[in-house]
């Protein structure tokens, strides 16, 4: 998969349900030895007021955090399920 073809697929939050933006918001981390990607960094998102969002703090989000790449989303999980 290239990285044009998920640009566009927006990041939810499968334990809480919040919407990070789309990936052509985040800024990706790798691993310096290999390159793979290491994690996201995505907009915190939080609302501060009728359809006002704070962008100013990022989220650190694992790339193994991820639970699914669907055809318009991006899915992760930041609490394990209990």
């Amino acid at each position: 998969m290239r990285l044009s073809e998920v640009g566009n697929k927006e990041i939810v939050d499968l334990s809480t349900g919040c919407s990070h933006g789309q990936l052509w918001d985040a800024e990706m981390l790798f691993e310096r030895k290999n390159g793979k990607i290491k994690a996201v960094l995505v907009p915190s998102m939080e609302n501060t007021g009728l359809f006002k969002r704070n962008f100013n703090d990022l989220c650190e989000l694992p790339w193994s955090s991820i639970v699914i790449i669907g055809e318009d989303m991006i899915i992760f999980q930041s609490r394990p399920s209990n």
